[in-house]
């Protein structure tokens, strides 16, 4: 492999594995965290957010298992949030 494709193969990863595109999945209210496959749901500026970008995954946590249109697992720190996503989902 050349050098470029190295470079670009690295920074691919590095991208996904910080969640880079999981702006695609924000709603209205929601920002998303793409973590190993699974969309992490949280009200726009709330503690859950701000908590999960310091320290990373809650201990408590819920998921919705395929929830996703894309087939992922949806990920909360309280089912109320994830309950409210998949609602906004289907507007």
């Amino acid at each position: 492999m050349n050098k470029s494709k190295v470079i670009m193969s690295a920074l691919l990863g590095a991208s996904l594995s910080m969640g880079a595109f999981a702006s695609e999945f924000d709603l209205d209210g929601f920002t998303t965290k793409i973590e190993d496959g699974r969309l992490w749901v949280f009200e726009a500026g709330s503690e859950n957010l701000a908590f999960f970008e310091k320290h990373g995954e809650p201990a408590k946590q819920f998921s919705n298992i395929g929830a996703d249109p894309n087939g992922m697992t949806l990920k909360a720190a309280s089912q109320e949030t994830l309950d409210s996503y998949i609602k906004a989902m289907k507007k």
